[in-house]
């Protein structure tokens, strides 16, 4: 059974498969009801709209339990960090400046998800 955890952000929440990096859906208030928006999910259920937010959330929570394996292809897999630099590289950034790691080689900061 897949599970699905919530992540609230002010008032809308995402929907993000165990196991993966990225929301897959995000719920959120629009006049009184909650629409969803498919990040990956059903292409015709675009804006759809409940009364109640934990409607919406068993809907997407049983929608992604019957496509889970698809959704597990769809979502991309975390970047991978670069790794730290080379001791041929640390001897001659510290020739230029002691203790320098170049952009490119720093760990990513983790980037909100842009809708």
């Amino acid at each position: 059974m897949a599970k699905v955890n919530w992540v609230q952000m002010g008032e809308r929440q995402y929907a993000i498969l165990e196991g993966t990096s990225r929301a897959f859906a995000r719920v959120s208030p629009k006049d009184g009801r909650w629409v969803v928006r498919w990040r990956y999910g059903p292409r015709g259920g675009q804006g759809a709209t409940l009364r109640g937010v934990s409607l919406m959330q068993r809907m997407v929570m049983r929608w992604a339990e019957h496509n889970e394996a698809r959704l597990r292809k769809l979502i991309p897999p975390p970047v991978r960090a670069y790794g730290p630099p080379s001791e041929a590289e640390k001897y001659f950034y510290d020739a230029i400046w002691p203790g320098y790691v170049p952009a490119s080689r720093r760990p990513r900061r983790e980037g909100r998800e842009h809708y």
